[in-house]
């Protein structure tokens, strides 16, 4: 059979996808040095690439309107845009709102940023059409996100996952994992996303993929009071449900004597009760047909998959400033959410009619009739009306409670008119507690139909009933329980000095001390076959059982019966006893137990210069981070022959140099030429580093023994990064950009397992290392318009659309070359946009090519792909007044299919996925 119990093992959720006192920075390494010439060199070079660049800003500049207003400095708030005369008369003007609001301070963002960014900026107070920053993020050029557990969970960019995620320009993370999940942020809380896809000296550390800065609401941002309520329901097609989407934001500043003041604070509550499912055809075996000469590409298993959940997020944020003069600010800002998932994974598994014979391997099972895909030795269909086969259920009923909170305190002082000071002190916790319980049963078909059929695997049981309880016998079972928890405390103290007019332009400096502790432990019962219970009908056990939803496509079995979710869930001391006798929780393991405490200290410089070549003004930005890096790393290792846990403690600390370049050439007022290079890291995982390793020698008939556990040794991912862009504003709302990206790594991290003998015993051996070289490159297109030079209700058309193409490979210790794992060739986006009077509305369609996932997967020696991905969603609004705005949001118009198969043949199928298609109504009230 396979699938495996590890596949029904407790995984890593979605809140699965630092540092404070400690050792003074050290002196860099000769790697600095080497870094600072790779700097000088740099600048030297981009010089003659930007000088290039001036003969096609010539030829532009010849066609470019006169130069728009100077923008705003791209860390400013976003400001309120100007009134735009569009009549010939004095008196009559149109203020920019809504849409054309939002892209002109994207763009002015973009245009006079220092570095390669993107952004995203509410057009008003909480009328994002997405529910979460996750799903907003899937329009940025270069950035691919993927949907599962009912919403848009994993997001890279330009192929790549390593990113820092920053919320208000400060590091936030969930349990001890390094990354901030996206979707736990609410799109009615925010003002604007920065995606940074350049380093910077002045930013923090670790990613190298990019930065991405989600910015939420302050009082200063507003000129008087503001109160917005919102509220939503969305249907999902799928589950079949109706859940609520509720917000609100209330904010006011005042003027008083000791300064003007302003208070904000903004709440938010969503309910996804979501359905994704699964039709999957097991790992590709190759199987002796009698009479055939070919050996047929087959499984000995298919099934169906039920993602079932119900998940309530509460988020809240606040925010408090105080201006006590004009050079003065202090602010006091909190976000905090807390996750209620409750959800499982339904598997129905059945045997298709194989055996496994000692001497001629897998053959048809008597009776079994097989047919191949036409022109191919895959499998088509296998039928069999005589077969005593075996098929089972399990029902992994999961419970996440996660809290996630941030605190800080800053403020800013304008010393005189060339020195300003900023400083902040923050402190972040984030826990999760999660319970897996598992139940299987079994049952006995006579006859079988099965096929690969749309991407995925049908199989049915003619005259068998799998809604009846009475077919279904209890198998075994098992209650898992864990705990990941994070805490940090970080200040950091920067400086910015403005140096004049001359060819330096401005120098800033900054220091970040942090602590970070990461820890994470579970439970590890073994799986329970010797029950009581085990053998007896399923209908003997009224309360325990559930009859599954009905399933999506025609993929064979509609439902079936299974353990029911919320009766594991409910009753875990009824369970325990079932299972072991006792209602006792099961103690944690001491060997899945990692503790880590990592403590940071950084410093860095940024100098801004400008100088003019053939006339055209430059300006480049030259930075250098230092970062010490300490670890204590604390597990357990245990030998299984012996049964003796060692703990296991290690210290290890490291300094890295990081410099940064960049030059950007104003070619023209609209034409705007950049060049950046920078050197960045991106830390392994906490769960990566623990020293714990456990030894399971061979046994219950397997033939090896195992080694697994963390490796304290690995070394951060680097990466060098070149950027060369060319953007054209042609409009305040309109642009045309496109950029060239290459991507140099060493060190990068996978999950690899090899084989060793000892005391003649043979073990395979699993721990992450790191690649020896990998590399990624390719370029980006973006265009945005409105056209509101078309006659009429034309005139409220606009495009936005980008295209991202990129190659590369990745080569590990062995000398193995593979493709670049998560890495789609092209992808695009395009979104259409409609905004004149009283309405509005957008149409966005993403798609990505296909992409390699994992190779190897698992045991078998091959690739697994993907194929390619294809969203469509859609908005409409109407403003009923000034106040009051409905709106209609429709996400998965297409109903993606998610296909994945072997060895880059879409025919060699592992399985296909749906997701729910949501309608979503709202109704806007600002004040």
């Amino acid at each position: 059979m396979s699938t495996t119990r590890s596949e029904l093992r407790p995984a890593r959720t979605s809140h699965s996808p630092a540092a404070f006192s400690g050792s003074p920075l050290q002196a860099a390494s000769g790697d600095t040095e080497r870094d600072r010439g790779f700097a000088l060199r740099g600048v030297t070079s981009a010089v003659v690439i930007l000088s290039c660049l001036m003969g096609a800003g010539s030829a532009l500049a010849q066609a470019a309107p006169a130069p728009a207003p100077a923008p705003a400095p791209a860390d400013a708030p976003t400001p309120p845009a100007p009134p735009a005369a569009t009549e010939k008369t004095a008196l009559d003007t149109v203020v920019v709102t809504g849409m054309r609001k939002s892209a002109e301070s994207a763009q002015t963002i973009k245009q006079n940023s220092d570095q390669v960014v993107d952004s995203i900026v509410a057009e008003d107070i909480g009328k994002f059409p997405d529910k979460n920053v996750a799903e907003l993020l899937g329009r940025v050029t270069g950035v691919q996100i993927q949907r599962g557990n009912g919403e848009a969970g994993t997001v890279i960019i330009r192929g790549l996952g390593g990113i820092v995620t920053l919320l208000n320009g400060r590091e936030f993370f969930s349990d001890s994992g390094r990354s901030l999940y996206l979707a736990d942020v609410p799109a009615t809380m925010l003002n604007r996303i920065d995606v940074y896809k350049t380093q910077e000296a002045s930013l923090p550390e670790g990613g190298t993929a990019g930065v991405i800065d989600v910015r939420t609401n302050r009082p200063f941002d507003f000129k008087d009071a503001q109160l917005f309520i919102n509220a939503r329901g969305e249907r999902r097609d799928k589950a079949k449900t109706n859940n609520p989407d509720l917000s609100t934001m209330a904010s006011n500043r005042w003027k008083t004597d000791l300064g003007e003041m302003g208070a904000l604070i903004g709440l938010s509550y969503q309910r996804g009760q979501y359905h994704d499912e699964r039709a999957f055809v097991g790992d590709p075996l190759l199987v002796t047909v009698p009479g055939r000469q070919n050996q047929v590409v087959a499984s000995d298993s298919m099934g169906r998959v039920l993602d079932l959940g119900d998940r309530r997020r509460v988020a809240g944020n606040f925010a408090l400033q105080w201006k006590p003069s004009k050079d003065a600010e202090v602010y006091l800002e909190g976000f905090a959410t807390k996750i209620n998932h409750r959800y499982q994974q339904s598997f129905l598994v059945g045997g298709i009619g194989l055996v496994n014979d000692p001497n001629l391997g897998w053959i048809p099972a008597d009776g079994s009739v097989i047919t191949t895909k036409p022109g191919t030795d895959n499998l088509d269909t296998i039928t069999n009306t005589n077969y005593p086969g075996w098929g089972f259920t399990s029902t992994q009923a999961k419970h996440d409670d996660a809290r996630n909170m941030q605190l800080a305190l800053g403020g800013t002082l304008q010393v005189n008119d060339k020195l300003k000071l900023k400083t902040e002190l923050a402190h972040t916790h984030s826990k999760i507690d999660w319970v897996n319980r598992i139940l299987d049963t079994g049952y006995n078909p006579t006859s079988t139909v099965a096929s690969v059929k749309d991407s995925g695997g049908f199989i049915d049981y003619p005259g068998l009933d799998l809604t009846n309880p009475a077919n279904f016998h209890i198998n075994g079972g098992v209650d898992v329980r864990g705990v990941r928890e994070g805490n940090s405390t970080d200040w950091r103290g920067d400086a910015d000095y403005d140096l004049g007019d001359g060819f330096f332009k401005e120098f800033s400096t900054g220091l970040r001390l942090a602590k970070r502790d990461a820890m994470a432990v579970q439970t590890n019962m073994a799986w329970t076959t010797s029950f009581s219970a085990v053998g007896q009908s399923l209908a003997n056990f009224p309360g325990i059982w559930a009859v599954s939803p009905s399933t999506w496509g025609d993929f064979g079995v509609k439902q079936y019966a299974y353990a029911s979710r919320d009766w594991l869930l409910d009753n875990g001391a009824a369970f325990r006893e079932m299972l072991t006798g006792s209602t006792d929780l099961t103690a944690y393991d001491p060997t899945t137990r990692f503790d880590d405490t990592e403590k940071t200290s950084s410093a860095y410089g940024r100098l801004k210069f400008g100088f003019d070549l053939l006339g055209k003004p430059i300006t480049g930005v030259a930075g250098l981070r230092l970062v010490h890096t300490s670890q204590v790393l604390r597990g357990n290792s245990k030998d299984n022959a012996t049964g003796t846990i060692t703990p296991v403690n290690i210290d290890t600390s490291r300094t890295d140099a990081l410099p940064t370049i960049s030059l950007r050439a104003e070619l023209t007022p609209r034409l705007i030429g950049r060049l950046v290079w920078g050197k960045t890291i991106e830390r392994p995982a906490f769960s990566d580093y623990n020293p714990a390793t456990t030894v399971s020698p061979p046994g219950g008939g397997v033939t090896y023994g195992t080694i697994a556990g963390g490796n304290p040794d690995l070394k951060p991912t680097e990466s060098n990064n070149t950027d060369v862009a060319l953007e054209w504003y042609f409009t305040k709302t309109g642009a045309i950009t496109g950029t060239l990206f290459d991507h140099k790594f060493k060190n990068r991290v996978m999950t690899q397992t090899t084989e060793t003998t000892i005391d003649d015993v043979l073990y395979r051996v699993t721990k992450p290392v790191n690649l020896t070289t990998a590399e990624l490159h390719g370029y980006e297109l973006g265009y945005r318009q409105f056209y509101d030079f078309l006659p009429g209700w034309l005139s409220g058309f606009g495009l936005e659309a980008n295209f991202t193409f990129m190659t590369g490979s990745q080569t590990d210790a062995a000398g193995n070359t593979t493709t670049f794992l998560g890495q789609s060739r092209k992808g695009y986006n395009v979104v259409g946009l409609y905004e004149r009077n009283n309405i509005y509305g957008r149409l966005a369609y993403n798609w990505r090519s296909k992409f390699l996932a994992e190779s190897p997967y698992r045991t078998t020696g091959r690739e697994l792909w993907v194929a390619p991905l294809r969203t469509l969603d859609a908005s409409i609004g109407y403003n009923i007044s000034k106040q009051l705005t409905v709106s209609l949001d429709v996400t998965n118009l297409l109903n993606q299919a998610y296909h994945d198969y072997f060895d880059s043949n879409p025919s060699l199928v592992r399985d296909v996925r749906y997701y729910d298609r949501t309608v979503a109504v709202g109704l806007r009230w600002k004040m």
